[in-house]
């Protein structure tokens, strides 16, 4: 009975890191699509994000009932509460791809400042891309040293979303630009926000290894956390 439930949540668990595989693979496509933004582009990031929603729900809903109907060990109930988190935070990484794709419908092309802020914020959702990558790969291989190692990565994300934002209000003497430029930091907000999902998701992984639940950062400080072993 026991390998059988163990089966199933290593099932459930596959079902989400595939998915939030191909969140990574479309951050790399919105950031083509901040450089040249397009009706067909969007259209795939909003399918993505309805996909990843549905498939965070539905993982959501199943480890509850597969678990209710079993009395797990405590590995194994460590395990069925992190993959609950990690479900949770594809639903909210889904959630910003919307608001993405909510903005570059209203992005002008010929408007489009790709010296400054498109290229800035084009970097900063590669970034964000491999973050998520590397927070998966963490989970999926249990390896702590690599789930730490994301609160790194996660610093140079931040700076690239402070300069993005900087360079839209440095545009007081440019109207024109002023609009897709303040998208952008939007934009950037939203890919930020998928960023500290990616870390959350590494902090499950530590959990799962460690057992002991810790913040990596805390967004209000700018300074990190370290995990303390228990």
């Amino acid at each position: 009975m026991r390998e059988a439930f163990a089966a199933r949540l290593a099932e459930l668990e596959r079902r989400i890191e595939d998915e939030l595989e191909r969140a990574a693979v479309l951050l790399a496509d919105i950031a083509d699509a901040i450089q040249a933004p397009s009706a067909d582009k969007v259209q795939e990031i909003v399918d993505e994000a309805a996909r990843v929603r549905q498939a965070g729900r539905g993982v959501d809903a199943e480890l509850v009932i597969v678990t209710a109907r079993q009395a797990p060990v405590a590995s194994d109930l460590r395990l069925v509460l992190a993959l609950i988190e990690v479900a949770h935070h594809s639903v909210l990484i889904a959630n910003q791809f919307d608001l993405i794709g909510e903005q570059l419908t209203n992005f002008e092309p010929a408007a489009v400042d790709r010296s400054v802020t498109a290229a800035m914020l084009s970097a900063m959702t590669h970034l964000a891309g491999s973050q998520l990558l590397h927070a998966v790969s963490a989970f999926a291989s249990r390896d702590l040293d690599r789930a730490l190692r994301i609160d790194v990565e996660d610093d140079e994300i931040d700076k690239l979303n402070r300069e993005v934002f900087e360079a839209a209000v440095a545009l007081q003497d440019a109207p024109e630009q002023r609009e897709p430029a303040l998208r952008h930091v939007l934009v950037a907000r939203s890919v930020e926000r998928i960023a500290d999902n990616a870390v959350d998701i590494a902090e499950q992984a530590a959990f799962v290894v460690t057992g002991h639940r810790s913040e990596f950062t805390d967004a209000s400080l700018p300074r990190r956390r370290t995990l303390q072993e228990p």
